[in-house]
């Protein structure tokens, strides 16, 4: 996945649907098509930029400069604060998925932790071995929607 190129991160088990940011700054899978509002594209729009916390990692940015980082376990969208903490709470270090182009997103500062969606909501879980777990983690970077 390049850095500082715009991307949707589409499910691989809910091809039809994409990790958002929604107006109350929580990260949910939700469907996005052709007819959705502009908004909507937008809210599954990422900027891809070198790692906050280690560069050989990535970071989120949505368009308004806010960064995809883990709070209580659930992803979300924040400014940037400049501290070590949120920093690596929005660095996520890429490792290759189980579909082709796919890939899962590991915590920087919680290994073993990863993004994956659960009731659609976009969440940081320890990784569990079984079918399920990684068909809900794993997300194709895809053309930006927005």
């Amino acid at each position: 996945m390049p850095s500082n190129t715009t991307r949707s991160l589409r499910s691989v088990n809910f091809p039809g649907r994409y990790a958002v940011v929604r107006s109350d700054s929580l990260g949910y899978l939700d469907p996005v098509t052709s007819s959705s509002t502009t908004a909507v594209k937008q809210s599954a729009t990422f900027t891809v930029v070198p790692g906050l916390a280690d560069g050989s990692c990535y970071s989120f940015r949505d368009s308004s400069g806010r960064y995809l980082r883990h709070k209580d376990f659930r992803i979300r969208a924040d400014a940037s604060n400049d501290t070590a903490l949120f920093n690596k709470d929005a660095t996520y270090c890429a490792r290759p998925g189980s579909a082709t182009g796919s890939v899962s997103l590991e915590s920087y500062n919680y290994p073993g932790r990863y993004i994956r969606h659960y009731n659609y909501e976009l969440r940081l879980d320890t990784y569990q071995d079984n079918a399920t777990f990684r068909a809900d983690s794993f997300f194709a970077p895809v053309s930006p929607w927005a």
